[in-house]
């Protein structure tokens, strides 16, 4: 028997990753793969594209979902896993956060404008292909010439406290877990010790706790090995499952490759992936 392989959190161009469904499932094959989980932000549309792909061949395709949460004015990342993707309730509540979405690159998009950057809306969508985020805008600065790449485009443009910056009107955690709970799966918190952007867990992972959440991702491109084994313990200690993944989105990330991440196989044994 070969020996698991897994990723589980990857992205494909139905988010923000830059490869197609059949793509992604290409790769995954071409790495040695065995499993994937699809986790694209706000939907599951590249889910059973991907499920499609991996028919009759040695990869299995998990369903996936991340989502942003807010908690006192803090923003983090949730994964969703053993989730039906083709629930109703999960999908009316990504549609609501589509539209959401949209308005709010929309309104960026106009601010740009105000600040000497004018970009065209279509060309915005054009690159995200229907789910418009902040790194659609992004490129699409980069594309018209405004910003050198896209973390400059951040930087100058539609980071954080920046111009043309929008606040986005994000869940809470119970309200993250209320979605993915009724299609079926349960809820981690995503990379919450990379480096650029580590959260203070001995303050919030209690309180997410009570909200419901009961994973950590523990392995990711931007935990060292320092993180992994600090994230191990607080699993244990906390009676949490855990999970692992690279977070691949495509050349945009040069630094994260697909299966990058030396996920041990048995994150398959526990929590929703059994």
């Amino acid at each position: 028997m070969h020996a698991r392989r897994v990723d589980l959190h990857t992205h494909t161009t139905s988010s923000d990753g830059a490869l197609q469904s059949a793509e992604l499932v290409a790769a995954a094959l071409e790495r040695g793969l065995t499993t994937i989980a699809v986790t694209d932000h706000d939907t599951v549309a590249g889910i059973l594209p991907s499920l499609a792909a991996a028919h009759g061949t040695t990869l299995t395709v998990l369903a996936g979902v991340e989502l942003s949460a807010q908690l006192d004015g803090r923003q983090f990342h949730l994964l969703g896993y053993g989730i039906d993707p083709a629930s109703p309730g999960l999908l009316s509540a990504l549609h609501d956060l589509a539209e959401r979405r949209t308005e709010r690159a929309r309104a960026m998009v106009e601010k740009l404008a105000g600040e000497g950057a004018p970009i065209s809306w279509d060309a915005v969508a054009a690159i995200g292909r229907g789910a418009v985020g902040r790194p659609h805008i992004a490129q699409a600065l980069v594309q018209a010439g405004y910003a050198a790449n896209v973390s400059d485009a951040f930087a100058r443009f539609i980071g954080d406290g920046c111009p043309a910056y929008i606040p986005s009107s994000i869940l809470t955690p119970a309200q993250v877990v209320e979605i993915v709970q009724a299609a079926g799966g349960q809820v981690a918190l995503a990379h919450p010790l990379r480096r650029s952007k580590p959260l203070p867990l001995g303050e919030i992972l209690p309180r997410l706790k009570r909200e419901g959440i009961s994973g950590l991702e523990v392995y990711h491109s931007e935990h060292d090995a320092a993180a992994v084994a600090m994230l191990r313990e607080t699993a244990l200690r906390e009676a949490m499952w855990w999970s692992g993944g690279s977070d691949f989105h495509g050349p945009s990330k040069p630094n994260v490759e697909l299966g990058g991440v030396g996920v041990p196989p048995e994150v398959l044994d526990q929590g929703p992936f059994r």
